[in-house]
């Protein structure tokens, strides 16, 4: 785990060096997805997740990545909770302006701390998916977004996540 940790944060050195190093006319981007469920019958659960990400342009359509996630599932035998940290890269397919519906790909890996309620560790996380962003303003976008997650924890947790959220570039 300790090599995951280290080839996360070199990594992330290493995509800080190079978007400083384009930095003079780039723009940033941040974007905030997330979903909450609250179901009572038969039983109560609720499921939360948030994702935040900055990301760096390095050229017109190319976006290094930083994120923060957090997501929590709560039921009569189980709380269980993830918070994490990932690099990546995003791309737009077409050029971004007003009144326009850009396609996008987008991936990142980084490190994610689990919680089960019994045990908990830090494990590997990666993400890969795409979507789709209609651009309201040249800034601002809502967003809609499919991605395949793995978290390498004891139990390999993976699946699909649905993501609606919104996108301001400054």
């Amino acid at each position: 785990m300790k090599k995951t940790v280290a080839a996360v944060l070199a990594g992330a050195a290493l995509a800080g060096f190079a978007l400083a190093a384009g930095a003079e006319a780039q723009k940033n981007e941040v974007s905030l997805y997330g979903s909450w469920e609250d179901i009572n019958e038969p039983t109560d659960l609720s499921q939360t997740h948030i994702n935040v990400r900055y990301g760096r342009f390095v050229s017109p359509q190319l976006l290094g990545t930083a994120g923060v996630l957090y997501s929590r599932f709560k039921g009569p035998t189980i709380d269980a909770s993830s918070a994490g940290f990932t690099i990546g890269a995003k791309y737009y397919i077409n050029a971004t302006r007003a009144q326009a519906i850009v396609p996008f790909l987008d991936a990142s890996l980084g490190a994610a701390q689990t919680d089960d309620g019994r045990e908990s560790s830090t494990d590997f996380t990666w993400e890969l998916g795409g979507g789709v962003a209609y651009f309201l303003t040249e800034s601002t976008s809502l967003d809609a977004a499919l991605r395949l997650f793995h978290t390498s924890t004891d139990v390999e947790t993976k699946g699909t996540r649905f993501f609606f959220g919104i996108t301001t570039r400054f």
